[in-house]
């Protein structure tokens, strides 16, 4: 089956390009073809020091989707030329990540990720949709999503707060799946093989703000315990830290396999921790917990979220020394994928 997908996938975003990837590997290796809807996000306005800075950036990951990921349509600059010109497709699948959050998709037209463009015959679902909050922010776009959620075949989001939405919102029925990421058993195609004598005595430390109390919790506690304090991709000097900058996706990806102990921000960092069998700590930004938890508590590892700065040090203490049974979680995870691939067979077929 020839199939079209619309997500985040230019974005300098090492998750976005992530989960792109994943979707479109579980799909190809069930046998479709698949191809990316080319209609990505206008970057936001920077200054030009910073879009210096992140130049390497845009190579590595440019580089990364020529390799991995060359498969997109031709590239789209407005909607009229997307309802003109629409890719011809069996299938169109909107997701994964946060393509209805419209305090990013504000920065095109919102209702493009809700298949505005297609025609009315053209067969549509969603997979792992996220509202990336755990209330709907656009009440002034209600009655537009709700008729275009009407002509899905089939929804799935993330979250459960995202299944609250769909139906308390939009009255529509959604069913609540995988991250893409979590579909694939093995990176290596991305990373090599696992190699043990490559195991590093990091703290790696993956921000996505600058929190100088923080930084202080994580420095102090890996002096103390003879940890190698390594902040990757930050541009802040962080007294204590190495700094790991002009980071590949693979280096990413290595980064977090191979370290002690890893803590960050992002959802999809802490999933590679779980696929790679490293202790981790989460510490979701303010108001973005619900990815995070919602995840956590299927695998049974609510322990490994710390919202509460003044609980940090003492929740390293715990992780560090914590032996985790990563053959129950994979388990668990396994029975996600299972749930998920289920999903698309039926409403692919």
């Amino acid at each position: 089956m020839r199939i079209s997908i619309l997500t985040f996938s230019k974005e300098l975003n090492y998750g976005a390009n992530l989960q792109c990837y994943a979707l479109c590997r579980t799909l190809q290796n069930m046998g479709h073809e698949v191809k990316i809807i080319d209609a990505e996000l206008p970057q936001p306005l920077t200054a030009w020091y910073s879009r210096l800075l992140r130049l390497p950036e845009k190579f590595w990951f440019a580089r990364f989707r020529r390799r991995y990921l060359n498969i997109y349509t031709r590239t789209y600059k407005t909607v009229d030329d997307l309802r003109a010109n629409c890719p011809d497709s069996d299938l169109y699948i909107v997701g994964s990540d946060q393509v209805w959050n419209t305090r990013i998709t504000c920065r095109s037209n919102p209702l493009v990720y809700f298949f505005s463009f297609l025609p009315e015959s053209a067969r549509r679902i969603s997979y792992a949709a996220s509202f990336g909050h755990a209330e709907w922010q656009s009440p002034e776009l209600t009655e537009e999503v709700k008729a275009l959620l009407g002509k899905f075949e089939a929804i799935s989001v993330r979250e459960d707060t995202a299944v609250d939405i769909c139906r308390d919102v939009f009255g529509a029925e959604a069913v609540r799946v995988a991250d893409p990421t979590l579909l694939l058993i093995s990176y290596d195609e991305l990373c090599g093989k696992y190699d043990q004598r490559r195991e590093t005595n990091e703290l790696l430390y993956f921000p996505f703000v600058h929190d100088n109390e923080e930084q202080a919790i994580l420095a102090d506690f890996a002096r103390d315990h003879g940890l190698k304090a390594v902040a990757m991709m930050s541009f802040h000097r962080y007294p204590g830290f190495v700094r790991r900058m002009l980071v590949s996706l693979k280096d990413w990806l290595n980064s977090i396999r191979y370290a002690r102990i890893v803590v960050s921000h992002s959802f999809h960092c802490m999933v590679f921790c779980i696929l790679f069998h490293r202790r981790f700590v989460a510490v979701p930004l303010k108001g973005k917990q619900t990815r995070q938890i919602n995840l956590l508590k299927q695998l049974g590892l609510e322990d490994h979220i710390c919202e509460d700065k003044t609980q940090l040090r003492e929740t390293l203490e715990r992780i560090l020394n914590k032996d985790i049974d990563f053959q129950e979680v994979e388990k668990k995870i396994e029975k996600m994928r299972k749930q998920a691939k289920d999903f698309l067979c039926e409403h692919i077929s």
